[in-house]
C-alpha cells in the first residue's frame, strides 16, 4: 500500500513537473516573440523620428534662407548655420537604422542626393545674396523643387516604414493573443492533473490507516519486552562509563607532553628568523651608504644645471605674459557672443566677470551683480542648495553640473542647467572658473509630462492586473477541492480584468500613432445606421442600458468604419460610465450642410462649465472631487484625433443636472450632398 501511495505521488508530481516545464519553456518563448515583436516596433517608430528630424531641420534651414533673402540680415541665417552637419548626420543615421532593409536603403539613397541638392541650392543663393546680386523668381523656384524633391523622398521613406510598422503592431497583437491563450490552457491542465492526484493519494491514505491500526496494537505487544531490554542496557552502561574516565586521564597525559613538545618547536624557528633578520638589515645598511655618495655626485650637477634653469624660465615667463594678454582678449571675446549666460570665478570662487547675456536676462546692472548681488536672480528655494554645491565644487576642483531655478527680467523664474569647470595653468595649480547656465525650461516641462503620464499608466495598469493576480491564487488555493459556482465566477473576473489590460494597451498604443501622426485611414462607403448598430452591439447584449437611434440614419459616409465605430463606442462608455443612473441613452443623426452630425445624449449629472474647453486635452479626465474613475484620460483625445483625420468636428454640450450631449461631425458621401 505503502508503494502505491508512492507510486500516485510520483505519477502527479511527475505530471506536474513535465506540465510546468512545458508552461515554462512556451511562456519563455512567446515573452521572447513579444519583447521581438515589440523592439521591432520601436525600431520603427525611432527611423520615422530620425526622418521627421531631418524634414524639420531642413525646414528650420530654408525658413532662416528665406529671412535672410528678404531682409539681407545675417541673424536670419542663424536655423541654417549648422544644418548641414546636423541634416546629413540625421540622414545618415536613418541609412544606418534601416540598413537590413534593402527598400529603405534605397529610399536613403534618394534622401541623400535630394538633401545634397537642397543643401547646395540654400548655400548658392546666400552666397548670390551676400555678392549683392538680384535674387529673381526661377532662384526661388530651383529652390522650392529641391525641397519638394526632398519632401518626397522622405514622405516615400516614411509611408515605406509605415507600412511595415503597421505589420509588426499586427503580430504584436497576435503574439499577445497567443500567450494568453497558452497560460489559460496550461492552467486548466494543472487544475486537471490536481484533482486527479488529490482522488488518487486520498484512497491510498485510507487503506494507510487501517494498516497503521493493525501495527498499533502489535507495538503494544513488544513494549514489554523492550522494558526488560532497558534495564539490562543501563547495566551496560554503567560499565562503559568507569572505562570512559580512565581513558579521558590517559589522553589529558598525552596532550600535556605534546604541546610541550610544540613549544620547544616554536622557539627554535623564532631565534633562526632573529638570525635572518640582522644578516638582511647589515646588507640594507651597506647598500645605503654606497647609495649616498653616488646622491652628493648627483646633487652638485643639479646645482650647475638649476642655474641655467633659472635663466631660461625667466625669459619663457616674460614670452608667456604678453600670450597671456592676447588669450584674455580672445577669451572675453567669446564669451560675450555667447547665447547662454556666461561668468568666470576666482580661485576662492569670487565672481570676477559676467557675459552680456547675463545682464540681459536677469536685467541687473553691473554693480547689482556685483559683491554677491547676483544671488537676487536665483530662486529662494534653491538658493541654499545652489551654494553648498558651488562650495563642494570649489573644494574638488573638479567640472560639475547642476540645476537650478533663475529670474528673467520680467519676474518669471526659469530652470536652467549650470556647468562650471576649473582652469589650471601649466604648473597645475588652479588660475579661475569658468560658468555657463543654459535655459532647460522646456525640456523639464517635457520631463514632467512624460513622469505624469508613466504614474498615470502605471496607477491604471496596477488595478486589474492586482485583481488578475488575487483571482488566480485563488484558484490556485482551492485547486484540490474546486467549487463550479465559485470557479465560475474566479474566471469571469479573470476575464473582466484581462479585457481591462487589453483596452489601456489599445489605448497606449493609439494614442503612439496620434502623437507621432501614424493614424492610416482605410475609408469605405457605409450609412449611419450600420455603423451605430455595429457599435452598439455590445450594449443591447448585456441588456443594462438602452438605446434610443433617431434621426436620418439612412445618410452615407466614407470612413473608416473600426475607427469610427470606437469614437461611438467611446462617447457610449462615457456615458454609462459618467452618467450610471440614467439608463436611457439617445443617438441623434442630423444632417448640418454638407455633414453627418451623430449626438451621443445621456441624462446624468452633467459637466460643470469650467471643465468642458479641457475635455479633448490629453490625460484629462472630467471627474469630481469625491469620485475616482478608471481610465489614461485618453479616450476623448484619441476620439477628437481620429475625427480630424476625417475632415469633421467634434464637440461637447452640457448642463449641471440635465445630463451631457457628445457630438462629432463626418463629411457626407457625394450622392448624400445636396
Amino acid at each position: 500500500m505503502k508503494l502505491s501511495t508512492l507510486r500516485n505521488l510520483q505519477i502527479g508530481f511527475g505530471l506536474s513537473l513535465l506540465l510546468l516545464i512545458g508552461i515554462s519553456i512556451t511562456s519563455y518563448i512567446s515573452v521572447q516573440t513579444l519583447l521581438k515583436s515589440a523592439a521591432l516596433v520601436d525600431h520603427s517608430n525611432l527611423v520615422v523620428k530620425t526622418l521627421e528630424n531631418t524634414i524639420s531641420t531642413m525646414k528650420d534651414a530654408e525658413t532662416g534662407q528665406r529671412g535672410f533673402l528678404l531682409t539681407g540680415n545675417e541673424e536670419f541665417l542663424q536655423p541654417y548655420n549648422g544644418s548641414y552637419q546636423k541634416a546629413t548626420g540625421l540622414a545618415n543615421q536613418a541609412q544606418k537604422q534601416t540598413a537590413d532593409n534593402p527598400q529603405q536603403q534605397k529610399n536613403m539613397q534618394v534622401i541623400k542626393t535630394a538633401l545634397l541638392k537642397e543643401l547646395n541650392t540654400l548655400q548658392a543663393l546666400i552666397e548670390k545674396k551676400q555678392t549683392g546680386k538680384a535674387v529673381d523668381e526661377n532662384d526661388l523656384k530651383a529652390g522650392k523643387q529641391s525641397m519638394d524633391a526632398l519632401r518626397r523622398a522622405v514622405d516615400k521613406a516614411e509611408t515605406d516604414e509605415n507600412g511595415l510598422l503597421t505589420a509588426r503592431l499586427g503580430r504584436l497583437k497576435q503574439n499577445s493573443f497567443v500567450t494568453g491563450a497558452i497560460l489559460v490552457v496550461a492552467l486548466s491542465l494543472a487544475i486537471f492533473v490536481a484533482i486527479l492526484s488529490y482522488f488518487r493519494v486520498s484512497r491510498d491514505v485510507t487503506a494507510k490507516a487501517r494498516l497503521l491500526f493493525a501495527l498499533e496494537i502489535k507495538e503494544q505487544e513488544t513494549a514489554a519486552a523492550n522494558e526488560e531490554l532497558a534495564a539490562t542496557n543501563e547495566e551496560l552502561a554503567a560499565a562503559n562509563e568507569e572505562l570512559g574516565a580512565a581513558n579521558e586521564e590517559l589522553n589529558a597525559t598525552n596532550s600535556e607532553l605534546a604541546d610541550a613538545q610544540q613549544d620547544i618547536l616554536r622557539l627554535n624557528d623564532e631565534l633562526a628568523a632573529t638570525n635572518e633578520e640582522l644578516a638582511a638589515t647589515n646588507e640594507e645598511l651597506a647598500s645605503s651608504n654606497e647609495e649616498m655618495l653616488a646622491t652628493n655626485d648627483e646633487l652638485s650637477a643639479s646645482h650647475h644645471a638649476l642655474e641655467d634653469l633659472t635663466k631660461d624660465l625667466e625669459d619663457r615667463v616674460a614670452s608667456r605674459t604678453e600670450e597671456l594678454i592676447k588669450s584674455e582678449s580672445r577669451f572675453r571675446t567669446i564669451m560675450e557672443t555667447m547665447p547662454q549666460i556666461a561668468w568666470t570665478n576666482a580661485a576662492d570662487g569670487t565672481v570676477t566677470f559676467f557675459n552680456r547675456q547675463w545682464f540681459i536676462y536677469t536685467g541687473l546692472s553691473e554693480e547689482q551683480s556685483g559683491s554677491g548681488g547676483w544671488a537676487a536672480a536665483i530662486h529662494p528655494d534653491d538658493l541654499g542648495l545652489t551654494a553648498e554645491r558651488v562650495q563642494l565644487v570649489l573644494a574638488e576642483q573638479k567640472p560639475a553640473e547642476f540645476e537650478l531655478r533663475e529670474r528673467r527680467a520680467d519676474g518669471v523664474y526659469r530652470w536652467h542647467l549650470v556647468r562650471m569647470a576649473p582652469v589650471f595653468g601649466d604648473d597645475g595649480a588652479l588660475l579661475l572658473w569658468v560658468g555657463t547656465a543654459t535655459d532647460i525650461q522646456e525640456l523639464k516641462q517635457l520631463q514632467q509630462q512624460k513622469d505624469d503620464f508613466i504614474s498615470i499608466a502605471s496607477h491604471e495598469l496596477k488595478t486589474p492586473v492586482t485583481s488578475l493576480k488575487i483571482s488566480v491564487q485563488l484558484l490556485d488555493k482551492m485547486a484540490k477541492n474546486p467549487s463550479p459556482d465559485v470557479l465560475a465566477k474566479l474566471v469571469d473576473q479573470a476575464n473582466k480584468s484581462l479585457n481591462k489590460v487589453n483596452k489601456l494597451i489599445e489605448d497606449l498604443l493609439d494614442f503612439s500613432k496620434v502623437s507621432m501622426g501614424q493614424i492610416q485611414l482605410n475609408k469605405t462607403p457605409l450609412s449611419i445606421g450600420k455603423l451605430i448598430d455595429d457599435g452598439c452591439q455590445y450594449v443591447r447584449t448585456a441588456n443594462v442600458f438602452s438605446i434610443v437611434v433617431q434621426g436620418e440614419t439612412d445618410l452615407q459616409v466614407s470612413v473608416d468604419a473600426a475607427r469610427i465605430e470606437r469614437v461611438l463606442v467611446n462617447l457610449i462608455n462615457n456615458a454609462m460610465k459618467y452618467a450610471p443612473e440614467s439608463k436611457e441613452i439617445v443617438i441623434t443623426v442630423s444632417r448640418q450642410n454638407e455633414c453627418a452630425k451623430i449626438a451621443v445624449t445621456d441624462k446624468g449629472r452633467g459637466i460643470a462649465p469650467e471643465r468642458i474647453p479641457y475635455l479633448f486635452e490629453r490625460y484629462y479626465k472630467a471627474e469630481n472631487s469625491t469620485e475616482q474613475y478608471s481610465g489614461l484620460g485618453l479616450g476623448l483625445y484619441i476620439s477628437a484625433e481620429i475625427i480630424k483625420k476625417h475632415d469633421g468636428k467634434i464637440g461637447v454640450e452640457s448642463k449641471l443636472g440635465e445630463g451631457s450631449t457628445f457630438w462629432f461631425t463626418l463629411p457626407l458621401s457625394s450622392s448624400d450632398v445636396v
